[in-house]
């Protein structure tokens, strides 16, 4: 498969009489790819008045130097990998991160979003994330994933309105209706605020709280009332935003940046 940019869909959001329209997620100019970066862990020396043991001598585990299958370190883990995370600054964001003025982090693999503020965690909550499914209607197929990396708020809506692509009447089994109909304007459906991200990524409220803390989205980041509601009056356009994963997939990933959102589009190959 390779990506058909040219014939993408788009998202529109729908602000009073005004359309935004945001093409599909792709490493917009300025934006980069957060992946960890892994450290050994630190080892503790054996204590002076340890006895020399045989390298087979089972007691060779208590001379008190670290196991060679400890877990490393993560950028996200400024502490000493044998202790629990903590919700601070160090402990979730990376160290380019501002520590000034406020700033966002989602975590996919918890599904959790932080809130920063000067340093300082103002809130966290469950976050619904991308479902990571996939799906293919003839020749056509969206991946509805969550992207990773470095973005920023770049503007802050009220009272969205969701205007439906062509894959949400596909997927719910209903006949596509024109670009400009009215059958495409959902209110409601991203509660009351949105944060825009770019190229079709939101951070938004939901009409279904039962979703949140779970990966049923299309990509969006869905937060509960009172999160969306803090999140929105807090941030500022220009607000930096890290989206990573705590625990990444086991399978190997490439390094070029990710092209993911609820708009992830493919053409299939003849």
């Amino acid at each position: 498969m390779k990506s058909d940019f040219g014939s993408l869909a788009r998202a529109t959001l729908v602000v009073g009489s005004v359309l935004i329209a945001t093409p599909l997620f792709a490493a917009a100019p300025g934006h980069r790819t957060v992946r960890p970066s892994s450290r050994p862990a630190a080892q503790t020396a054996p204590a002076a008045s340890a006895a020399p043991t045989a390298p087979d001598d089972p007691q060779n585990a208590t001379t008190g130097t670290a196991p060679t299958n400890a877990e490393p370190c993560h950028w996200w883990q400024f502490r000493p990998c044998d202790q629990p995370q903590q919700d601070s600054a160090n402990d979730i964001l990376p160290p380019e991160a501002p520590r000034t003025g406020p700033v966002i982090a989602v975590d996919l693999s918890t599904r959790t979003a932080y809130l920063f503020k000067d340093g300082r965690l103002l809130d966290k909550s469950p976050a619904a994330v991308g479902s990571g499914k996939v799906l293919v209607h003839g020749d056509d197929e969206w991946m509805f994933h969550t992207p990773e990396g470095h973005l920023k708020v770049l503007a802050k809506i009220a009272n969205p309105i969701w205007h439906k692509p062509d894959w949400a009447f596909i997927e719910a089994d209903q006949r596509i209706p024109p670009p400009g109909s009215p059958k495409r304007d959902v209110r409601g459906v991203m509660g009351k605020y949105a944060l825009s991200l770019g190229e079709g990524i939101f951070i938004h409220g939901t009409d279904d709280p039962s979703s949140i803390g779970k990966a049923v989205s299309h990509g969006c980041i869905r937060l509960p009332d009172r999160m969306i509601d803090l999140v929105y009056h807090t941030a500022r356009v220009g607000t930096d935003v890290y989206i990573f994963e705590s625990n990444p997939p086991q399978q190997a990933r490439g390094d070029a940046p990710e092209h993911h959102s609820d708009l992830d589009y493919l053409k299939k190959k003849n």
